[in-house]
């Protein structure tokens, strides 16, 4: 009888943060300001492993100390996992949310290499990451393409998580195909 109701709050759970997902996405397409600053979305799935697979093999290859910027980064997740394994580089996660924020500024107390700030990303200087990694959603997407384009001092490589940057020139598109909305990596060079 136990295990019953452990499985039905389980399900409970879970059907309310599907249905706070989709509703946060929904209100992405109806509420203008809503989509200048969107809501926390966890990256999941084949792509998240795709992109954390071809950022550790940049950063096994590399020389030199490089820093990997997660605008938008949300509880943290993909910089906790790359930071710990690699403490010879930097990491810098920017969230404007401050539950998120709160999220994963400790789930990275403990790692020298991270930096977790609060501030919008469009206020952030993008020019001194190596390797940017995001997944946001499509209203932000030309926005963000300019900003790289603005901030931009030196080479780097751009990983989005489902969402194609329309201003940039694409360089690489690997295909999922696994979810009607979340699918693809799209691979950005900025020379």
């Amino acid at each position: 009888m136990l295990g019953f109701y452990v499985l039905l709050i389980t399900d409970v759970v879970c059907i309310a943060a599907l249905i706070w997902i989709w509703a946060a996405i929904i209100r992405l397409f109806l509420d203008k300001h809503y989509r200048e600053c969107p809501p926390y979305v966890p990256s999941f799935g084949m792509e998240k492993k795709i992109i954390i697979s071809r950022v550790k093999e940049i950063l096994k290859k590399s020389t030199r100390s490089l820093t990997v910027l997660d605008p938008g980064c949300g509880s943290g997740s993909l910089i906790v996992k790359l930071a710990k394994e690699f403490p010879e580089h930097k990491f810098i996660g920017v969230e404007w949310g401050k539950m998120a924020y709160g999220i994963a500024k400790i789930r990275t107390s403990g790692l020298k290499n991270t930096e977790i700030l609060c501030c919008d990303m469009f206020n952030y200087d993008f020019g001194n990451a190596d390797v940017i990694v995001c997944f946001l959603m499509d209203p932000l997407m030309e926005k963000f393409g300019e900003k790289v384009k603005k901030d931009h001092k030196k080479p780097q490589i751009i990983f989005s998580n489902s969402f194609k940057i329309p201003n940039l020139k694409l360089s690489e598109e690997i295909t999922t195909g696994r979810f009607l909305m979340f699918k693809n990596v799209y691979v950005y060079r900025v020379d």
